[in-house]
Order: C-alpha cells, then sequence, then structure tokens
C-alpha cells in the first residue's frame, strides 16, 4: 500500500460529526502530517425548497446561509490545523452529500475517508441508506466511519478476516493506521451444509470430526496468511473460531472489547459482492466501535 498523504472527512458541522473530524486530524498527524479536506455538503435539494418557501430575497438568503457555513467550517479547519499541526483544507460543496464526498475524494485522489456514525445508537435502520453507507459503496478508497469519541491513538483493533485480498489489505491498513494498538486476527471458520448433513442422515461423531478436519485447515490456513503478510510485528496475534461469522466476531469484540475494527470491504464469494458484503455490512450495523472498510 502507499503512503496516505491525502485525507478527506465528510462534516456536516454538528456536534456528532465533530467525533469524526477529531480522529481524521489525529489520523493526518499520526501518519506524519497528511494534508486534510474538510468537506461540508449543502443539500441542494434542501436549498431548492428554501427557494419556494421564500417570497422575498431568496437568493440573498441563500448566499447568507452558504456563507455562514464557509464561516463555521474555516474556525473549524483552523482550530484543528492548530492543534493538531497539519494542514486543513475547508471544502464547500452544494449537492447531495455521498455524491459531492466521493466525486471530491476521487478528484484529490485521497488515501482514506473519514465520516461519522451519527446518532446515540449504530444500528441498520440508521446505517443503511445513509451518507456513511452510500458513500462506502460507492468509494473505492479505505472508508472510515466513526462512532467513539476519540481519546488517544487506537490501542486494540480486531481483524476478521477470509483470506482474501481484501482481507490482506486490510492487515496492512491496520499496521499503518494503528501503529501503536495490539492487533488480533480473526477468521471464522463453519463446516459447509452442516445442517443438511443432519437431515442427510450424517452421525454427530462424522459431522464432528469434519469440524475437526476444517478446523485444521483454517489453522493452517491462517498460518499460510500470516507468512505471506511478510510482517514480524510482535503486535499481531491471530485466532481461529467456530461458528457463523457475525455472531462470532460480535461475541469477540464484545471480549477483547476493540476500538477500532478493520475488514474488507468483501469477502470471497460472488454473492458476497452482491451484498456488499453481508458480513462486512453486518459488523457496521452492529459495531460499537469505529470501523475501518478497506477495498482493492
Amino acid at each position: 500500500m502507499t503512503t496516505i498523504k491525502r485525507i478527506a472527512a465528510g462534516t456536516d458541522l454538528s456536534w456528532y460529526a465533530g467525533r469524526a473530524e477529531v480522529r481524521a486530524a489525529m489520523l493526518a498527524r499520526e501518519m506524519g502530517g497528511a494534508e486534510l479536506d474538510l468537506v461540508h455538503v449543502i443539500g441542494s435539494l434542501a436549498l431548492e425548497s428554501l427557494r419556494h418557501l421564500l417570497t422575498q430575497s431568496p437568493e440573498q438568503t441563500e448566499r447568507r446561509l452558504i456563507d455562514t457555513a464557509r464561516e463555521q467550517l474555516t474556525k473549524l479547519t483552523c482550530e484543528l490545523a492548530d492543534k493538531h499541526h497539519i494542514p486543513v483544507m475547508p471544502v464547500i460543496e452544494i449537492g447531495h452529500a455521498h455524491e459531492e464526498i466521493v466525486r471530491h475524494a476521487e478528484a484529490i485522489g485521497a488515501g482514506l475517508v473519514v465520516l461519522g456514525a451519527h446518532g446515540g445508537s449504530f444500528v441498520r435502520k440508521l446505517f443503511l441508506g445513509s451518507t456513511a453507507e452510500r458513500s462506502l459503496r460507492k468509494l473505492s478508497c479505505p472508508v472510515l466511519i466513526v462512532r467513539r469519541e476519540p481519546r488517544g491513538p487506537y490501542r486494540n483493533v480486531l481483524v476478521p478476516v477470509d483470506f482474501s485480498e481484501p482481507s490482506r489489505r486490510a492487515v496492512q491498513m491496520a499496521l499503518r493506521i494503528a501503529p501503536q494498538a495490539d492487533i488480533t486476527l480473526l477468521h471464522v471458520f463453519e463446516v459447509p451444509f452442516e445442517g443438511n448433513l443432519h437431515f442427510a442422515g450424517v452421525s454427530d461423531e462424522n459431522i464432528r470430526s469434519y469440524r475437526i478436519l476444517a478446523r485444521e485447515q483454517a489453522n493452517s490456513a491462517m498460518r499460510q496468511f500470516v507468512f505471506e503478510l511478510e510482517s514480524d510485528d510482535d503486535r499481531v496475534s491471530h485466532t481461529v473460531e467456530f461458528g457463523n461469522a457475525p455472531g462470532v466476531i460480535r461475541e469477540k469484540a464484545e471480549t477483547i472489547a476493540p476500538d477500532l475494527i478493520v475488514m474488507g470491504k468483501h469477502g470471497q464469494s460472488e454473492w458476497e459482492d452482491m451484498l456488499f458484503g453481508s458480513v462486512t455490512k453486518h459488523v457496521l450495523s452492529e459495531a460499537g466501535c469505529d470501523v475501518l472498510v478497506v477495498s482493492l
């Protein structure tokens, strides 16, 4: 992976967005002074509705709103630049939030996009269809979804892996974005069609032997995966668990309490790709910590 020289962070200037703003600034500093673009998008549909509501001087009112947002954003960028000693650029766009964030990130060649998870709970109905989820679908660079208030560098990172290329890139990104953290690699395995084996009359003893074999294969694949990472970093540990991937990942997160989960955007199967990575989507919906999604 190339060095991250430019970070784009979306903000709606709300209190919740402040978590993403601060985390983006902290990462820019930790990465050796990467440039940070703070992107605020003024909704074009909202402006259009305002024009229809106002009977007097709609253009003047619209200009005041844009100027006020620009003043707020400029003040914010100055504060972040002074505190974190990094270059910060204020960017005002008009349009649909996810489209403008994606367009700007691609235009500047951003190596990372940082977005906030708004609201008190990060559940599916709030995430699906949100600016963050729509941006994730379109962006090819890593995307960090920030939920927690930053209190320092990441210290404990969980990386679920399926040994695919996105998983390899996820581990590399975890090592880069969290240089002071303990990193746990987790692979979750199942016996293919185990439920159907019961109905087909396969004995419990045989199914247990299949599980043992599947675990041995998973452990072997994990060792090979770690070897091919060509990293002798002693911060990295790994484990293999049996079960349904979303549930096991959730339980592991409850056990080790990571402050960041890093995942590949897609899994190994075509069906995973069609679902935008169903396991990734579950983690994004249910995680109680920040989540970094890495694409190919």
